[in-house]
C-alpha cells in the first residue's frame, strides 16, 4: 500500500498512526495547513474526507503545488456514488443539526492497522469483500450513518458495503483527478 495519510474535518489529532496509514482530524481552517505538514512528512498519497467542500480540496491542490517536493502527493476526495446521494444529503442535514448517526472509515487490513473508536469517527480495518460486505450488514443493523473507504479501498469494496448495507448506508470512496 502506498503511504497514505487520510485527512477529515474533526477534532484536531491523528486517530490512527502506523507507517502505511495515518488518518488525521483537523479543524476546517486549519485542512490546508495539515495537507502541508503531512507532505512535509513524506506522505505521498493524501486522502480527503468526503465531508471537506471542493473548494478546501481545490486549496490543498493548490497549496501542494507551490511546494517543493522530491516525490508529488495525489490528492483525492472522497465521493459518492448516486446510488449514495439522497442518503448522504439526509447524513449531512442531521450533521448539519448536530444528530448525524456514527461515521465509519473503512481502511485495508494490515498487521499494524488496528481498530480504532472515537467521538469523531470509528476507523475498521477489512480485507475481503466478503468480510466488507458482511461488517457493512452489521454496521447497518447498529445504526451508522455513513461509511468512507480509503487507503486504497475502491468501488469494488463500496459495492460490497451498499449491498451488505441492503442500501441504507451511504458509502464515499477516494476518486483522483489524474
Amino acid at each position: 500500500m502506498e503511504p497514505t495519510a487520510v485527512l477529515y474535518e474533526g477534532t484536531p489529532g491523528a486517530r490512527l498512526s502506523t507507517p502505511s496509514l495515518t488518518v488525521v482530524g483537523a479543524e476546517a481552517s486549519d485542512v490546508v495547513t495539515e495537507a502541508l505538514r503531512l507532505a512535509g512528512e513524506g506522505w505521498t498519497r493524501l486522502e480527503l474526507c468526503g465531508g471537506l467542500p471542493v473548494d478546501v480540496a481545490s486549496e490543498v491542490l493548490d497549496a501542494l503545488a507551490t511546494e517543493e517536493r522530491e516525490e508529488p502527493v495525489r490528492v483525492g476526495l472522497n465521493r459518492y456514488g448516486f446510488e449514495s446521494l439522497e442518503l448522504v444529503a439526509d447524513f449531512k442535514r442531521a450533521f448539519d443539526r448536530g444528530e448525524a448517526a456514527p461515521q465509519v472509515f473503512l481502511v485495508p487490513a494490515r498487521r499494524e492497522v488496528a481498530r480504532v473508536e472515537h467521538a469523531d469517527v470509528t476507523i475498521i480495518p477489512v480485507g475481503s469483500l466478503r468480510e466488507t460486505e458482511g461488517l457493512a450488514g452489521d454496521l447497518a443493523a447498529t445504526g451508522v450513518g455513513m461509511i468512507e473507504l480509503y487507503g486504497g479501498l475502491g468501488t469494488d469494496h463500496a459495492a460490497a458495503v451498499w449491498r451488505g448495507s441492503g442500501g441504507r448506508i451511504p458509502v464515499g470512496f477516494v476518486g483522483y483527478d489524474d
